[in-house]
């Protein structure tokens, strides 16, 4: 019987449990403690269909690591496999190491490390920012000096959009540290126009199902200015088939992933060139609502099919006659510095099918530290025919108007 380890830092122990419940095959887990506990019925559950659970206190520990390869080599493990961004090289390095198969080393650091990406890509001809790696003020001031501002600094190996920087003008330089750039950071062009994310799937170089959503920066929404709004463009949009088959250019331009695995990737149409210029791609699932949308739009979970993907089980399959069965978008509302005083409870919004409220009243905020922060969120979910951004437009709206905040004299204000 086949066994897989499955690394895992989402909050989908249950569900992975049931995914492969039916597979026959053993299934180890390592994930975050906090992930488990204090629901026991969770853990239990999760524990009737996984055949050992190893809950770790620092997921992000080099101890960890140290645990996944005892665990391949006790446990005769055949797959490991992943979903979310630390995982990718980490899952990679050890599959090299005890020679499993799966994604290499190569593969990963391809889709990990943004210069490495975006010189290949470049290579092979696909739009990118101009970019630079830099270490010391004076090659970032240069870089700007030869494109001019706004530039973008940001880490080679970051995700959901931590430590990203906007420089809009060379006072701003005095504000950086300088000492942590040597770890590893770009500084790029700004790309004027509108953003998109896509989300799909790929397998061998080949570009198995996708589907583009116009999005809000996430500069904005990380710094907790603004909401991180998306919705998926309509089937007749011209840049619905022009975004796909130019996802299909990229992925068939890096490394393959020789199993079916999610993707996530973002880009823009510069207002300039009128092209599509390449931000970046990530092999796994998008955070935020992302996941979500495509559910609801196409009843695939790409949690589900990358982890089943990764383990053999999403071999044969042919996601192309699978189309919209409705449009989806949602609004990801992030915390402000301070106390939140109010929001409502519900929703009155026509056409939002989920709204959360998670935050707490009176409870003190940190601003957000990566795109998926949040304090409350909304779904929308629209006919095949009906554009799902007037909705987000107007849940965005509605929130502006409704969420109060208190100052620091402790004075409500919105």
């Amino acid at each position: 019987m086949m066994k897989v380890l499955i690394l895992n830092r989402r909050p989908i122990v249950e569900k992975i449990a049931l995914w492969f419940y039916e597979a026959e095959i053993d299934v180890f887990l390592v994930t975050p403690k906090a992930l488990l506990y204090p629901s026991t019925q969770l853990s239990n559950k999760a524990h009737q269909y996984i055949n050992k659970i190893y809950p770790v206190d620092n997921y992000d520990s080099p101890s960890v690591n140290e645990l996944i390869l005892r665990l391949v080599e006790e446990n005769q493990i055949d797959r490991i496999i992943s979903a979310t961004e630390i995982d990718v090289l980490r899952a990679a390095k050890v599959r090299e190491k005890m020679g499993l198969m799966g994604q290499n080393e190569i593969s990963a650091l391809t889709y990990r490390n943004k210069w490495i990406m975006k010189s290949l890509l470049k290579k092979n001809g696909i739009p990118v920012a101009r970019m630079l790696q830099v270490t010391d003020r004076q090659s970032v001031e240069k870089f700007a000096d030869e494109c001019g501002f706004p530039v973008v600094i940001k880490p080679v190996d970051g995700g959901g959009s931590v430590g990203v920087q906007i420089i809009h003008h060379a006072a701003q330089l005095q504000d950086i540290n300088f000492e942590l750039l040597k770890s590893g950071y770009l500084v790029e062009e700004w790309i004027e126009g509108e953003f998109f994310t896509i989300d799909g799937l790929m397998r061998n170089g080949e570009m198995l199902h996708c589907w583009p959503s116009r999005t809000t920066a996430n500069f904005s929404a990380v710094n907790g200015n603004s909401a991180l709004l998306s919705w998926m463009l309509l089937p007749d949009n011209p840049l619905t088939t022009e975004i796909s088959a130019f996802m299909s250019w990229v992925i068939m331009s890096l490394p393959p992933t020789p199993d079916t695995t999610a993707f996530h990737a973002e880009a823009f149409f510069c207002e300039k060139t009128h092209c599509l210029v390449l931000c970046e791609i990530a092999c796994r699932p998008g955070g935020a609502g992302h996941v979500p949308v495509y559910e609801m739009a196409f009843g695939l979970n790409l949690y589900q099919e990358t982890l089943l993907g990764q383990a053999g089980l999403r071999t044969q399959e042919n996601y192309r006659h699978i189309y919209p069965h409705a449009m989806a978008g949602f609004a990801w509302f992030p915390p402000k510095k301070g106390v939140f005083h109010y929001a409502p409870n519900s929703c009155p919004v026509s056409g939002i099918v989920d709204y959360q409220l998670i935050a707490r009243t009176g409870r003190y905020y940190q601003a957000p530290r990566s795109i998926s922060d949040h304090i409350a969120k909304a779904f929308a979910l629209q006919p095949i025919d009906c554009d799902p951004a007037e909705v987000i437009t107007e849940i965005d709206t509605w929130w502006k108007t409704n969420v109060i905040w208190c100052n620091e004299a402790n004075k409500p204000n919105h």
